[in-house]
Protein backbone atom coordinates (compact mmCIF):
# COMPACT_ATOMS: atom_id res chain seq x y z
CA UNK A 1 0.00 0.00 0.00
CA UNK A 2 1.68 3.78 -0.92
CA UNK A 3 0.68 5.94 1.23
CA UNK A 4 1.56 10.14 1.07
CA UNK A 5 0.06 12.58 3.21
CA UNK A 6 -1.26 16.00 1.27
CA UNK A 7 -2.67 19.22 2.73
CA UNK A 8 -6.44 19.23 2.30
CA UNK A 9 -6.50 22.54 0.96
CA UNK A 10 -4.20 21.91 -1.85
CA UNK A 11 -6.76 18.55 -3.06
CA UNK A 12 -10.21 19.89 -1.70
CA UNK A 13 -11.52 16.98 -3.58
CA UNK A 14 -11.11 15.02 -0.43
CA UNK A 15 -13.17 16.47 1.60
CA UNK A 16 -16.01 14.67 1.71
CA UNK A 17 -14.00 11.19 2.67
CA UNK A 18 -12.36 12.87 5.07
CA UNK A 19 -15.65 14.51 6.73
CA UNK A 20 -17.10 10.97 6.96
CA UNK A 21 -13.97 9.90 8.80
CA UNK A 22 -14.61 12.70 11.08
CA UNK A 23 -17.90 11.71 11.59
CA UNK A 24 -17.31 8.45 12.08
CA UNK A 25 -14.29 8.96 14.96
CA UNK A 26 -16.02 11.99 17.26
CA UNK A 27 -19.47 11.86 18.91
CA UNK A 28 -21.32 15.10 17.99
CA UNK A 29 -20.32 16.90 21.47
CA UNK A 30 -16.66 17.39 19.85
CA UNK A 31 -16.91 17.84 16.63
CA UNK A 32 -16.64 21.46 15.43
CA UNK A 33 -19.31 22.33 12.51
CA UNK A 34 -17.92 21.04 9.52
CA UNK A 35 -18.39 24.88 7.34
CA UNK A 36 -16.39 26.58 10.10
CA UNK A 37 -13.55 23.96 9.65
CA UNK A 38 -13.84 24.43 5.70
CA UNK A 39 -13.83 28.05 6.50
CA UNK A 40 -10.64 27.88 8.89
CA UNK A 41 -8.91 25.94 6.77
CA UNK A 42 -9.71 28.31 3.54
CA UNK A 43 -8.03 31.01 5.74
CA UNK A 44 -4.93 29.79 7.04
CA UNK A 45 -6.52 29.37 10.61
CA UNK A 46 -6.43 25.54 9.87
CA UNK A 47 -3.82 23.21 8.61
CA UNK A 48 -5.42 19.90 7.97
CA UNK A 49 -3.19 17.48 6.33
CA UNK A 50 -4.88 13.65 5.26
CA UNK A 51 -3.51 10.17 4.85
CA UNK A 52 -3.80 8.90 1.44
CA UNK A 53 -3.47 5.42 0.68
CA UNK A 54 -4.05 4.16 -2.99
CA UNK A 55 -5.71 6.59 -3.42
CA UNK A 56 -8.06 6.62 -0.07
CA UNK A 57 -7.99 8.79 2.59
CA UNK A 58 -7.55 6.23 5.62
CA UNK A 59 -6.71 9.31 8.03
CA UNK A 60 -6.76 12.94 8.54
CA UNK A 61 -5.47 15.85 11.71
CA UNK A 62 -6.19 19.35 12.29
CA UNK A 63 -3.55 21.84 13.64
CA UNK A 64 -5.32 25.19 14.58
CA UNK A 65 -2.34 27.68 14.30
CA UNK A 66 -2.39 30.45 16.30
CA UNK A 67 0.21 32.87 15.13
CA UNK A 68 -0.28 35.82 17.53
CA UNK A 69 0.03 33.75 20.66
CA UNK A 70 2.91 31.20 18.79
CA UNK A 71 1.14 28.20 19.82
CA UNK A 72 -0.38 25.36 17.69
CA UNK A 73 -3.09 23.42 19.19
CA UNK A 74 -3.37 19.62 17.44
CA UNK A 75 -7.10 19.75 17.43
CA UNK A 76 -8.18 16.45 15.66
CA UNK A 77 -6.58 13.14 14.74
CA UNK A 78 -8.40 10.04 13.34
CA UNK A 79 -8.10 7.05 11.55
CA UNK A 80 -10.62 5.25 9.56
CA UNK A 81 -11.91 2.17 11.98
CA UNK A 82 -10.87 -0.15 9.45
CA UNK A 83 -6.84 0.65 9.61
CA UNK A 84 -6.79 1.57 13.50
CA UNK A 85 -3.85 -0.61 15.02
CA UNK A 86 -1.57 -0.19 12.44
CA UNK A 87 0.38 2.80 13.60
CA UNK A 88 -0.97 5.11 11.12
CA UNK A 89 -2.36 7.15 14.32
CA UNK A 90 1.35 7.49 15.59
CA UNK A 91 2.25 8.00 12.19
CA UNK A 92 0.20 11.04 11.67
CA UNK A 93 0.98 12.69 15.31
CA UNK A 94 4.85 12.35 14.78
CA UNK A 95 4.53 14.63 11.28
CA UNK A 96 2.59 16.86 13.22
CA UNK A 97 5.51 17.20 15.76
CA UNK A 98 7.77 17.51 12.47
CA UNK A 99 5.70 20.26 11.30
CA UNK A 100 5.84 22.10 14.98
CA UNK A 101 9.90 21.40 15.01
CA UNK A 102 10.09 23.29 11.52
CA UNK A 103 8.11 26.11 12.12
CA UNK A 104 9.78 28.95 14.14
CA UNK A 105 7.06 30.86 14.93
CA UNK A 106 5.58 28.49 16.85
CA UNK A 107 6.87 27.83 20.03
CA UNK A 108 4.00 25.16 21.94
CA UNK A 109 2.18 22.25 20.47
CA UNK A 110 -0.33 21.57 22.49
CA UNK A 111 -3.38 18.92 22.44
CA UNK A 112 -6.61 18.27 24.45
CA UNK A 113 -6.65 14.04 24.85
CA UNK A 114 -8.65 11.73 27.04
CA UNK A 115 -5.91 9.38 29.29
CA UNK A 116 -5.97 6.72 26.67
CA UNK A 117 -4.68 9.14 23.94
CA UNK A 118 -2.41 11.28 26.54
CA UNK A 119 -0.17 7.66 27.07
CA UNK A 120 0.29 7.80 23.77
CA UNK A 121 1.19 11.01 23.35
CA UNK A 122 3.09 11.21 26.58
CA UNK A 123 4.88 8.08 24.60
CA UNK A 124 5.53 10.75 21.76
CA UNK A 125 7.05 13.59 23.78
CA UNK A 126 4.06 15.52 25.16
CA UNK A 127 4.36 16.99 28.59
CA UNK A 128 0.93 16.86 30.50
CA UNK A 129 0.71 20.31 31.96
CA UNK A 130 -0.98 18.89 35.52
CA UNK A 131 -4.37 21.05 35.75
CA UNK A 132 -7.58 20.11 35.89
CA UNK A 133 -8.63 20.76 32.27
CA UNK A 134 -12.15 21.03 31.20
CA UNK A 135 -13.07 20.82 26.96
CA UNK A 136 -16.25 22.25 26.36
CA UNK A 137 -19.03 20.70 24.21
CA UNK A 138 -19.48 21.99 21.01
CA UNK A 139 -22.97 20.79 21.35
CA UNK A 140 -24.03 22.63 24.60
CA UNK A 141 -22.86 24.33 27.50
CA UNK A 142 -21.56 21.28 29.44
CA UNK A 143 -17.69 20.17 29.81
CA UNK A 144 -15.55 17.30 29.53
CA UNK A 145 -12.54 16.85 31.67
CA UNK A 146 -9.24 16.11 29.53
CA UNK A 147 -5.81 16.09 29.51
CA UNK A 148 -3.76 19.47 28.45
CA UNK A 149 -0.41 18.49 26.91
CA UNK A 150 1.99 20.30 25.26
CA UNK A 151 5.57 20.02 23.40
CA UNK A 152 7.42 22.98 23.88
CA UNK A 153 10.84 24.70 22.50
CA UNK A 154 11.46 26.99 25.79
CA UNK A 155 12.12 24.96 28.67
CA UNK A 156 8.72 25.68 30.05
CA UNK A 157 5.10 27.29 29.22
CA UNK A 158 4.92 30.20 31.79
CA UNK A 159 1.39 30.57 33.82
CA UNK A 160 0.79 33.66 32.53
CA UNK A 161 1.48 32.20 28.70
CA UNK A 162 -0.84 29.07 29.13
CA UNK A 163 -3.76 31.52 30.62
CA UNK A 164 -3.63 33.34 27.45
CA UNK A 165 -3.19 30.06 25.37
CA UNK A 166 -6.20 28.63 26.95
CA UNK A 167 -8.38 31.99 26.87
CA UNK A 168 -7.57 31.90 23.19
CA UNK A 169 -8.80 28.21 22.99
CA UNK A 170 -12.07 28.97 24.21
CA UNK A 171 -12.69 31.97 22.62
CA UNK A 172 -11.50 31.32 19.15
CA UNK A 173 -11.65 27.88 18.87
CA UNK A 174 -14.81 26.76 21.00
CA UNK A 175 -16.00 30.46 19.85
CA UNK A 176 -17.22 31.17 23.45
CA UNK A 177 -17.27 34.79 24.86
CA UNK A 178 -14.71 35.69 27.49
CA UNK A 179 -17.61 36.36 29.94
CA UNK A 180 -18.43 32.47 29.28
CA UNK A 181 -18.52 31.22 32.77
CA UNK A 182 -16.92 28.12 31.60
CA UNK A 183 -13.83 29.73 30.49
CA UNK A 184 -13.71 32.12 33.44
CA UNK A 185 -13.58 28.98 35.90
CA UNK A 186 -10.98 27.15 33.42
CA UNK A 187 -8.82 30.41 33.99
CA UNK A 188 -8.92 29.86 37.67
CA UNK A 189 -7.70 26.53 37.92
CA UNK A 190 -4.56 27.34 35.98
Amino acid sequence: MKCKSVNLLEKLSLWDETMQIYRDSFPEWEREDELTLLKNLKSGQYKIFVSLCDAEVIGFYILDISKQLHYTLFSFLAVKESYRDEGIGSKLCLESIEFFQKNDAVKYLLIEAEPRQAQLYKKLGFQSLEIDYRVPKFDSDESVTMDLLCMSKAKKLPKNNLKKIVEDIFTRGYTLSKSDIRVIKQLERI
